[in-house]
C-alpha cells in the first residue's frame, strides 16, 4: 500500500496560490473568530495564520470570551460582512458548549461571499445545483486527492463512510455530478466488507480498526477521521493492517489536514478576486 503525502500535495496548492496573489496584487485579508480558549481551536488557528501569511495575506483575530452571547456573536459576525477590507469570514468551530445550539444561526450569518469555509447553508444548497460560491474545503480537498490519483471519476465506484456537513455530504454531491457511482455508509462496520469499490473515504469509524479484508484490493482510500487514542493522533485506519494491499492510502495525520488549510487559502483567493481588490 503507497501512502500518499498530503504535506506535498498542500506545499504544492499553497505555492501556486501564492503565485496567483503575487500577480494579482491583492492582499487576501482573513478574518477567523475565535469563542474562548480551546487549545485544540488555537493549534488550527495557527496553522491556518501561517498559511495566509506564506501566500502573502492578513489575518485578522476577533477573539471571544468563552461567556459570549448569542446576540454577541451575530453582531461581530454582521461587522464583519460590511467590513470592505475583510474578504473571508471564518467561525472556529467547535463552539463552546452553551453557543453550539446556534451554529447553524451563526454560519448562515456570514456573507456567502466571504463564506471561505463554504459553511454556509446558502452555499451548502446551492451544491445540489452545482452553483455554491464557496464549497467546504475538506470535500474540496478529498476531491482533489481523488483527481490526482484517479483522473476522471466518471463510471467509477466510491463507498463514502460518514454523514458529515461539511466532508461526506459535499463530497458526495461533488463526485456524483461528475458521474460517479458513490455509495453512502454511516459507518465503519466491525467486521463485515465494504462494499466493492476503487475509492473509499471513510470519515465515521473507530480508531486503527479497519481491516485489509474490509476493503478492495488496489483501492484508493481516503482515511479523514481523526482521533486521539493511547496518546498519539489516528485515523481509522492503522497503516501496517493494510500493508500487503495494492493501492494508495492517504494517512492520518500528514494527510487531509494541510490539503484542507491548503483549500482554504484557494477559497480565500477567489473571495480576494471576486471583490476586484
Amino acid at each position: 500500500m503507497e501512502t500518499i503525502k498530503g504535506r506535498e500535495i498542500a506545499d504544492e496548492i499553497r505555492m501556486r496560490v501564492k503565485e496567483q496573489v503575487e500577480a494579482s496584487g491583492f492582499n487576501p485579508n482573513l478574518a477567523i473568530i475565535v469563542v474562548g480558549d480551546d487549545k485544540q481551536n488555537l493549534l488550527y488557528v495557527g496553522l491556518k495564520d501561517k498559511a495566509v501569511s506564506f501566500i502573502g495575506g492578513t489575518t485578522h483575530h476577533i477573539n471571544l470570551p468563552g461567556k459570549t452571547t448569542r446576540e454577541e456573536l451575530l453582531e461581530q459576525i454582521h461587522q464583519l460582512n460590511l467590513d470592505p477590507d475583510i474578504d473571508g469570514i471564518l467561525l472556529q468551530l467547535p463552539l463552546p458548549e452553551a453557543l453550539q445550539a446556534y451554529s447553524d444561526e451563526f454560519l448562515a450569518a456570514i456573507d456567502v461571499n466571504k463564506d471561505v469555509d463554504g459553511f454556509n447553508p446558502i452555499n451548502r444548497g446551492r451544491l445540489i445545483y452545482g452553483e455554491p460560491r464557496f464549497v467546504s474545503c475538506a470535500a474540496l480537498g478529498c476531491l482533489e486527492v481523488i483527481h490526482r490519483s484517479r483522473g476522471s471519476v466518471k463510471g467509477q465506484k466510491a463507498v463514502l463512510v460518514g454523514d458529515s456537513f461539511d466532508q461526506i455530504l459535499p463530497l458526495a454531491l461533488l463526485l456524483t455530478r461528475e458521474g460517479c457511482q458513490v455509495t453512502m455508509i454511516d459507518e465503519m462496520p466491525s467486521k463485515n466488507p465494504l462494499p466493492d469499490a476503487g475509492i473509499y473515504v471513510i470519515e465515521k469509524g473507530r480508531p486503527e480498526s479497519v481491516q485489509a479484508h474490509q476493503i478492495a484490493n488496489g483501492a484508493l482510500i481516503l482515511d479523514v477521521g481523526f482521533y486521539w487514542h493511547y496518546d498519539h493522533s489516528c485515523g481509522n485506519v492503522k497503516p501496517d493492517a493494510l500493508a500487503d494491499l495494492e493501492g494508495e492510502l492517504l494517512p492520518v495525520p500528514g494527510g487531509l489536514g494541510p490539503i484542507l488549510i491548503a483549500k482554504l487559502m484557494e477559497n480565500l483567493y477567489s473571495a480576494a478576486q471576486g471583490k476586484g481588490k
